[in-house]
């Protein structure tokens, strides 16, 4: 008994958009697995820990952790998603230090946010 399989001939250009859309998706589950262990290590932490750690985040560090607790904590601040989308549009742009103490602060209050911490328990 054989089983024969018949294989179809796929345009290059549609083949290759599929890979990128395969290498996409397997990218974003790593950033997300990546993060949720950021973040888990940051919720198991004392309140002062947390702050001092967040605070000595670097900023592409401090960007990737706000964007991902922001994604999983529901909230709508304008502020965070305009820091988000200034930093997407040009990702070498140094945050001047008001922005970059901003972000820690929101990013502080956001692992404190009753929604993160059940979002990461669900996860």
């Amino acid at each position: 008994m054989t089983h024969e399989t018949v294989t179809m001939e796929v345009p290059v250009a549609v083949a290759e958009r599929v890979q990128t859309l395969i290498d996409a998706h397997v990218a974003k589950e790593q950033f997300k697995a990546e993060q949720m262990l950021v973040v888990n290590n940051l919720l198991a932490m004392d309140g002062l820990s947390c702050e001092m750690a967040v605070y000595s985040l670097p900023q592409n560090e401090l960007l990737d952790t706000l964007r991902f607790v922001y994604e999983i904590s529901g909230t709508n601040s304008k502020f965070i998603k305009n820091i988000l989308t200034l930093t997407r549009e040009n990702p070498s742009k140094v945050l001047s230090d008001a922005q970059r103490s901003s972000a820690k602060s929101l990013l502080f209050n956001l692992l404190n946010d009753p929604s993160v911490i059940s979002a990461m328990k669900e996860s």
